[in-house]
């Protein structure tokens, strides 16, 4: 078996796929309702009999391990449950480990059915423990649609789940104790994600909190104990006293680029080899969809792909400047 390997010897066991480019929230780090991204024509993105395909030439061939789930929002997806009983069996033959990241509001009524078909792990975003505040945040009044979600998939015994909170200074900032406190009887892992530089969300550093920021407001009231992270992207704690684990994303002040492990695929099939990449120029749906397209033009295609992978992204001043840079595309 091939492995994903670039000019820098990282092996990339990891594929994180965007199934749609749109979202049914407006979050404003993601995607702002003033946003002038355009989204795609449905016809444009990759089509479940494409996207299996794909993922049975990453998970046989190219040792792929670990897929993610992402958009947009992957759970608005038409038919998305038929999408998830396609793969299960590629996920039975080959055991790679399958992986969700949802805001969690169309969640409750598919969870049950994504937890039977294979689904390992879900990431559930929640910005604020405020009602009124995840309104501000992300436009819709959804916020005890997505608590329900997270406590149903506590109960339902998910190998992990995670709350993702992207933290805006003088937005949600005030919250990161209050976080710790309401969750620490939980059995997930909080991760607290620095804001990034998107198109269209208007980043500067007056909004910007470092995770050692962060983490010092929240050991003015907890104690965090270090632990060897399980993953190569975050920093790890557990609250003392508690079994509650934290993990820090620090993209922009102290970068994990040595150690990445993953490609993203767009909504419409192009491959960004980093988050802050521009997209290859050829989209795989033109190879995924042709039948005399070839396997091995298409592991061709990935592998010439990855070489191109720089070694670190620019920092957050150039990042800002980039204008391909849409999240909800990306597959985050």
């Amino acid at each position: 078996m091939m492995k994903l390997t670039d000019k820098f010897g990282r092996v990339h066991d990891y594929v994180r796929i965007s199934l749609i480019d749109k979202c049914n929230l407006n979050c404003i780090y993601c995607n702002p309702s003033n946003s002038l991204v355009r989204y795609e024509a449905n016809s444009s993105i990759l089509s479940y009999e494409e996207l299996y395909r794909l993922i049975s030439i990453f998970v046989k061939d190219l040792g792929v391990k670990k897929i993610r789930f992402t958009g947009g929002e992957p759970l608005i997806r038409k038919d998305v449950i038929k999408f998830f009983e396609m793969i299960y069996p590629l996920k039975k033959q080959y055991g790679f480990e399958i992986g969700i990241t949802t805001n969690g509001a169309q969640l409750t009524d598919k969870i049950e059915s994504l937890k039977s078909l294979g689904v390992d792990k879900l990431n559930i975003s929640l910005d604020t423990l405020n009602s009124r505040k995840f309104i501000a945040i992300t436009g819709k009044d959804l916020f005890y649609r997505t608590v329900t979600a997270i406590e149903k998939a506590v109960a339902l015994n998910f190998k992990a789940v995670k709350v993702n909170m992207v933290v805006v200074k003088n937005i949600n900032d005030e919250e990161l104790t209050d976080f710790v406190e309401y969750f620490k009887s939980y059995p997930v892992e909080l991760r607290f994600i620095e804001y990034m530089p998107f198109t269209g969300n208007q980043w500067d550093d007056s909004k910007f909190l470092s995770w050692k920021e962060m983490k010092a407001r929240i050991e003015e009231k907890f104690v965090l104990n270090e632990i060897e992270s399980d993953g190569k992207v975050s920093k790890d704690f557990l609250v003392e006293g508690e079994n509650l684990k934290l993990g820090f994303i620090s993209s922009i002040s102290d970068h994990f680029c040595d150690s990445c492990n993953r490609l993203r695929i767009t909504a419409t099939g192009k491959i960004k080899n980093c988050l802050f990449a521009n997209p290859s120029e050829l989209s795989l749906k033109s190879l995924l969809s042709g039948e005399s397209t070839s396997d091995e033009t298409i592991i061709n295609f990935i592998l010439n792909s990855l070489n191109s992978k720089r070694m670190k992204h620019p920092g957050a001043n150039e990042l800002t400047k980039l204008n391909q840079n849409n999240m909800m595309s990306i597959g985050g």
